[in-house]
């Protein structure tokens, strides 16, 4: 497995590569992988040799960084160490078993509502399987998805570039939220007309944050007053102190907050657009089996 063969290369000298680039150091890679530095390096330089490029720059007692060259292999590198993991727990199982890490973004927002349904469903069905949770926002999530950081993510379909593919799975409606003792509480829906005669509460993160300023430019000629918050449960809590509204896609299940606080869901009377929630992958990349399966159980969720 570990054999050049027709490459030139070997797996061996890829994950010495990918360790690192990611330790930043040579010492600190040889420690994690159990090796020598001087055997290490010596992989490594094979590996420039064979491929035809420079992958580090060298910092006299400052450890290495990528050149452009390594980065753009990492992503590479990563996804072939990850398809002979595949290869590998394929050739061992008889039968129909996942096991291995797998390596997950999630909007940080979205955490708390997908993640734990979906973990307990993979652990009942694929108990040698782990799940590594990545929680970003949408710029992070891109760069661990182009890097392969991460082999898939979940996410809005927003911020989003060309060189990802995104697959819907489920679409959310905007609503507010007030305080419970808010005048509106009782009301079941209300124009954000009517919501705005209060500042409003902005999780102020790049795309929800946007999101939500398009929602309003669109029906009220100002933005109200805004009191920030990169928070979700603070926004929450904000709103219940009375501090004033919020717009959000995510429905939780209680109305009390972290503080004993109370908030009232409302349906935004308006006609304001909808926002999706999927999977996010690298067009790339190929997904190894662990990703299919984590996808599928995300599809029997959400769908």
């Amino acid at each position: 497995m570990t054999r050049a063969g027709r490459t030139g290369f070997s797996l061996v000298q890829l994950e010495y590569f990918v360790a690192t680039a990611e330790a930043r150091t040579i010492s600190e890679a040889a420690e994690r992988l159990h090796t020598t530095q001087s055997a290490l390096s010596s992989a490594i330089i094979r590996l420039e040799r064979h491929l035809g490029c420079q992958l580090f720059v060298r910092h006299h007692a400052k450890g290495v960084t990528l050149t452009p060259a390594g980065r753009q292999l990492l992503a590479d590198a990563r996804a072939v160490l990850r398809q002979a993991e595949d290869l590998v727990g394929d050739s061992r199982r008889l039968q129909d078993e996942i096991g291995g890490t797998l390596e997950v973004g999630c909007f940080i927002t979205l955490v708390p509502f997908l993640i734990p349904p979906v973990l307990r469903a993979l652990r009942e069905r694929h108990p040698d399987l782990a799940v590594r949770v990545h929680e970003a926002d949408t710029g992070p999530l891109v760069t661990d998805l182009r890097e392969g950081v991460c082999e898939l993510a979940l996410s809005y379909d927003i911020g989003l570039t060309d060189d990802l593919r995104f697959e819907p799975l489920v679409e959310l409606r905007p609503y507010a939220l007030v305080a419970a003792d808010d005048p509106l509480a009782g009301a079941g829906a209300a124009s954000i007309a009517e919501l705005a005669k209060r500042p409003l509460v902005l999780l102020d993160l790049p795309e929800p944050g946007d999101f939500v300023r398009a929602i309003l430019r669109d029906v009220l000629p100002g933005i109200p007053d805004v009191v920030r918050t990169t928070s979700f449960e603070g926004m929450r809590a904000l709103v219940a102190a009375g501090m004033g509204f919020t717009i959000l896609n995510q429905r939780v299940a209680t109305p009390v907050t972290y503080d004993g606080g109370e908030v009232r869901a409302l349906e935004i009377a308006d006609d304001i657009p909808s926002i999706r929630v999927g999977l996010v992958t690298a067009k790339s990349l190929r997904p190894t089996r662990r990703a299919r399966t984590f996808a599928a159980q995300c599809r029997a969720l959400l769908q």
